[in-house]
């Protein structure tokens, strides 16, 4: 029996398979543009936390929190704590059904 994907799963599946995503703080850190969507999971430290927000001051993108453990999951990479999405019309499309997915929320700023 087959379980039904998410949308917002699907979507960052067809971020990995364009090459359209970026894993981890170091290598988002790394990039000087393109950034259009950050995703973190719950289980993001601290400091790199912090990282995270430079990146999304840097970059004036939005920031979408997932509970514990739901973004490795998605992406099919265990250790990956944060991503970001390059491609503009992915980042609009995930952006649109974060509504309906309730282990996403978009982060406004203060602690989660």
């Amino acid at each position: 029996m087959l379980l039904e994907k998410s949308k917002i799963e699907t979507y960052l599946g067809f971020c990995i398979r364009s090459g359209q995503m970026v894993f981890g703080i170091d290598n988002i850190e790394a990039k000087r543009k393109g950034v259009k969507l950050l995703i973190s999971d719950g289980e993001l430290g601290k400091n790199s936390f912090k990282e995270i927000l430079k990146a999304q001051e840097k970059f004036a993108c939005p920031l979408l929190m997932t509970e514990n453990g739901v973004l490795s999951e998605y992406v099919h990479r265990p250790a990956v704590k944060a991503v970001a999405i390059l491609d503009n019309n992915l980042a609009s499309a995930i952006l649109a059904v974060v509504d309906s997915e309730p282990q996403f929320k978009l982060y406004s700023g203060g602690n989660n």
